[in-house]
């Protein structure tokens, strides 16, 4: 039985043999593979004291060495920008990278200053301003949306911005929301693919966001399908596997 969701395929088509995959009791199996961390840690809030991650020094030392032990040998720092909840700006976060740097120098990881930014109605003006944090040869601006709701007003707005500029936009933790699960989940991914936007996830931890187990798994497997993970991050917080992020 051919695959579902394989590339080539159109929506229907794809939709179509995944029921009778179903219906047959054969094709992909319920779970895809684990999700694990790339020798690039995209996304990990390991500056301490600028946002819901890190807390100090000693805090984030512990959080590299775990990324090290999963296999990261570059980890890019991105903390928060986030209007009323983490008013970051560069000028702040750049002294205190460099210092987190300076206190890591011994450990055997390179690692480079990007951000989390969050698209609200603010975010539009900060790329045309070039008040962003970027990172890697891609030139990445890693990007994070409401995790609810619906297709958020400036999203294609924002990428599109991004693109014209030289930035790749890439969204953070996609299997989150709820607008890449619905029936217009394929439109919307297509669209900012084809406006340049790249995927992150998160990878598993244990059965945290397992592809094809529950809404984000389900998220997870479909991207696989169709090879549309392009980056990893542990988005870790602090210094447990799991690294969910600090109460404020």
């Amino acid at each position: 039985m051919v695959a579902a969701g394989r590339r080539g395929y159109s929506p229907a088509m794809a939709s179509l043999l995944r029921r009778i995959q179903r219906l047959f009791g054969g094709g992909e199996a319920d779970h895809g593979a684990p999700i694990t961390l790339r020798p690039r840690d995209c996304h990990c809030h390991v500056i301490p004291g600028v946002d819901d991650g890190s807390r100090d020094l000693a805090e984030s030392r512990a959080m590299l060495e775990l990324l090290i032990a999963a296999g990261a040998t570059r980890v890019i720092a991105t903390p928060h920008i986030f209007p009323g909840r983490f008013p970051n700006e560069p000028e702040l976060l750049r002294p205190r990278y460099d210092e987190l740097r300076a206190a890591v120098a011994d450990l055997p990881v390179e690692l480079e200053l990007g951000a989390e930014h969050y698209l609200d109605e603010t975010l539009h003006a900060r790329v045309l301003a070039d008040r962003l944090l970027a990172f890697g040869p891609e030139r990445y601006v890693l990007f994070e949306c409401l995790p609810s709701g619906p297709v958020p007003v400036d999203l294609m707005r924002v990428v599109h911005a991004l693109a014209a500029r030289g930035y790749t936009p890439l969204l953070a933790h996609v299997e989150r929301y709820p607008w890449l699960r619905g029936p217009e989940r394929e439109e919307v991914a297509a669209d900012l693919r084809s406006a340049g936007a790249r995927f992150q996830v998160n990878r598993t931890v244990g059965e945290v966001n397992q592809p094809g187990r529950g809404a984000r798994g389900e998220t997870l497997a479909w991207l696989q399908q169709r090879g549309w993970i392009d980056e990893v991050g542990s988005d870790l917080h602090r210094a447990t596997p799991e690294g969910r992020p600090y109460a404020n």
